[in-house]
């Protein structure tokens, strides 16, 4: 086991993890975490607390469409959360979630665990009944992996990012075209604690026009960046000032010559890396007024849609590219490391198929 920082991927169309040594810069090894033989588990994003990996594995749908995340959301099988020992990748505990989990995120504290449910099954099956239509919030306490809460969400709940004071988490909703709110200051969430805020006067349940789908959030917490996967003019990159409880409107990034995923910043708040696919680069954003907006290409065939940037131990920038994931052909994805001042490629991990997710240790296991 290395004994400097290492990095861990997930592989949905692998089932498996990949263990990176940011070192040495090889993959150490990929290990395999599905629950059930020969199926697909699509383990998509991540959490690590007290010594041990936690991720959500989503079923296939009976059938896969083609495109980069049309067969994503079409399960009828409830996903699984597990969890698992970063010293030998065993089982130590499995919850029942709900079909077609989308984001993981874990409290602060690493007591909880929260998956949204990007379950476009449920919406589509059930267009004019909104009440059916809601994705559920699912809370499991990470110690005995127990549920604590099946809450209602919203339509098809995508990427979530909590408050830094584990208070507050954030969850994107592309079929209402709103922002969810979610009050988690106590021991159990329930359905009065979520508040939906929607980019326009109601929410767009069955016509949504912007779909919001990724979510960061600043280091301080005052502003939570909302990537959209639709628009007419290009898919935003979206403000919600946190305090006020209210979309920033002169703040949000438009026109950023390609779909923003999840974000990244640097430790003082004074630069985000954006991923953009339809481009395979990434947007260089540095604050001010007016706000600094310096695209970056990637080497070619380094990165084939990037999904997620994040900051890591040493101070670099990782980027998540998920390769090419059709139903005709599917190759392996890779992992970025980008120079922190002008985003240029120091390093490249080959990992698995269609990478979702980056999370680090900064000292071994």
């Amino acid at each position: 086991m290395p004994s400097g920082p290492v990095a861990v991927v997930s592989n949905s169309l692998g089932n498996s993890l990949s263990l990176l040594d940011l070192t040495a810069r090889t993959v150490v090894g990929t290990y395999a975490v599905g629950i059930v033989p020969l199926a697909e588990n699509g383990p998509h994003h991540l959490g690590l607390a007290d010594g041990a990996v936690f991720t959500a594995l989503s079923f296939p749908a009976p059938a896969i469409a083609p495109g980069p995340h049309a067969a994503h959301g079409s399960s009828q099988v409830a996903g699984v959360l597990v969890r698992r020992s970063m010293t030998d990748f065993s089982l130590q505990g499995r919850a029942t979630v709900e079909p077609n989990p989308g984001e993981l995120v874990l409290s602060p504290d690493g007591r909880r665990a929260f998956v949204s449910h990007y379950d476009l099954l449920r919406a589509l099956s059930n267009v004019g009944n909104r009440e059916a239509q809601l994705s559920r919030l699912v809370v499991v306490d990470t110690r005995t992996m127990q549920v604590t809460a099946r809450v209602p969400l919203c339509v098809a709940a995508h990427g979530m990012a909590f408050a830094p004071d584990g208070r507050t988490l954030y969850a994107a909703c592309p079929g209402d075209d709103a922002l969810a709110v979610v009050d988690t200051s106590r021991d159990v969430v329930a359905a009065a604690d979520v508040t939906l805020v929607p980019l326009r006067d109601r929410p767009a349940s069955g016509s949504p026009t912007m779909e919001p789908y990724s979510v960061g959030i600043s280091p301080d917490g005052a502003t939570v960046w909302v990537g959209c996967i639709n628009g007419m003019s290009g898919a935003p990159l979206l403000a919600f000032d946190a305090a006020r409880r209210q979309w920033d409107s002169a703040r949000a990034l438009r026109r950023l010559g390609g779909t923003p995923y999840f974000p990244a910043f640097s430790a003082d708040g004074t630069t985000m890396v954006v991923p953009l696919q339809s481009r395979d680069g990434v947007m260089k954003v540095r604050f001010g007024s007016p706000p600094e907006l310096t695209p970056v290409a990637l080497p070619m065939g380094a990165c084939t849609l990037p999904h997620q940037a994040a900051l890591g131990p040493d101070g670099r920038y990782y980027l998540v590219c998920e390769g090419v994931h059709t139903a005709t052909r599917i190759e392996p994805g890779s992992v970025l490391a980008l120079n922190p001042d002008t985003l240029e490629m120091e390093a490249r991990y080959e990992v698995g198929g269609y990478p979702d997710a980056i999370v680090f240790l900064r000292g071994g296991r």
